[in-house]
């Protein structure tokens, strides 16, 4: 039977944001694995896990291109198509139904989000992060220019795996973080300081190296230090001198011991095991604050689309602006902002909607859509 659902995978990310999907998809409706496949356009893809890489590997031999010369026929859909992002048009996808699902916890944290609402356009559903996010495209696009997508808030399906720390008891998230940090051979008395970059110029890599590596590691041996990096640090989003020297750089100072690195796709190990968490605009800052961990941000407002968001990644972090404000900080210790605890729950309002149950509401929506499509 030809192909009656197609998952787009634009990246790692990509992939990465379909896995808990695909396995609720199959718990839902197990045959769906004689009709689901997976484009994958890239020439390298990392993988949370083996289970991944093998669900990965399963789907995307099922795949065959369709015609690039193909062209897409009003109202008149062959497939549910589900993407991240928007599909190249060289790839021949041009008769899907288009489901989009978040590749990432928040919008408007950064002036890249006009890309977001291009996403919103080109859908014809569009699963949210939240309904906040639903108020954030109308006021953006505007009610007149709107396009008729239908928008429905599902959560942030990556965000399922975090349901169990940010809803168990204290004890029991003693408990997850100690096996987390047991699972990456980290001593159990050492502080885990998780440092995570976005991939634009106003990320943490870009901007300052590894200085923060460095400054962080003359705390010795108390500490252990974990630097992530956005996954398109190492595409062509970025110039390949800059991954190179970055790349390089990065495994200078895991080659020293002075950190361990998260390079790949899932970084919530690296949140769960963290006690401290150092951030820029990423949206895995969101994810932190979901599991209410001490923020320290180097965030400037100008690179903010969204007022509210600006606010809630100012209000539930300190700011620091190099190195040695950073860690000076450690040394002298830092006062939060006394409305931090407001500020968290004004995030889980706005990012952490539906938490552990994103993935079955998607799941469904993708399996109503190809049901109502004709018949392939």
């Amino acid at each position: 039977m030809k192909e009656k659902i197609i998952f787009y995978a634009f990246s790692s990310q990509s992939w990465d944001s379909y896995f808990p999907i695909i396995k609720e998809l199959l718990v839902q409706e197990p045959n769906a694995k004689n009709w689901m496949s997976v484009y994958a356009p890239c020439d390298h893809y990392e993988f949370r896990n083996d289970n991944s890489k093998d669900l990965f590997e399963f789907f995307k031999g099922r795949f065959h291109k369709p015609r690039e010369d193909t062209l897409r026929i009003p109202n008149e859909h062959e497939y549910a198509l589900v993407t991240t992002h928007i599909p190249d048009e060289s790839h021949g996808l041009n008769n899907g139904l288009y489901i989009h699902v978040p590749h990432g916890s928040a919008f408007g944290n950064n002036m890249a989000s006009d890309y977001l609402l291009s996403c919103y356009k080109a859908s014809n559903i569009y699963c949210g992060v939240s309904p906040t996010e639903g108020e954030y495209i109308s006021d953006s696009i505007g009610e007149i220019t709107r396009k008729e997508a239908l928008f429905i808030a599902t959560g942030c399906p990556k965000n399922d795996i975090f349901y169990d720390y940010i809803y168990g008891s204290q004890e029991k998230r003693i408990q997850i973080k100690h096996e987390i940090k047991q699972s990456m051979n980290i001593a159990s008395d050492q502080a885990v300081i998780f440092i995570a970059s976005h991939w634009t110029s106003r990320g943490i890599l870009r901007r300052f190296g590894t200085s923060l590596i460095q400054a962080l590691s003359t705390l010795g041996d108390k500490v252990h230090i974990i630097q992530g990096a956005h996954p398109n640090l190492w595409t062509n989003h970025v110039s390949t001198h800059t991954s190179e020297w970055i790349y390089r750089s990065l495994c200078h100072e895991r080659d020293r011991g002075a950190a361990s690195l998260s390079l790949g796709v899932s970084d919530a190990s690296a949140l769960l095991a963290s006690d401290i968490v150092i951030g820029d605009i990423s949206s895995i800052v969101i994810e932190a604050a979901l599991l209410e961990k001490p923020l320290l941000l180097n965030i400037d407002k100008d690179s903010f689309r969204n007022k509210q968001t600006y606010e809630i990644y100012k209000n539930i972090s300190v700011q620091f602006q190099g190195a040695d404000d950073l860690i000076q900080a450690f040394m002298n210790g830092v006062e939060f902002p006394s409305n931090r605890d407001n500020m968290f729950n004004k995030a889980k309002e706005l990012f952490g909607y539906n938490i552990g149950n994103a993935s079955k509401q998607v799941a469904k929506i993708i399996l109503d859509a190809a049901s109502s499509l004709k018949s392939a």
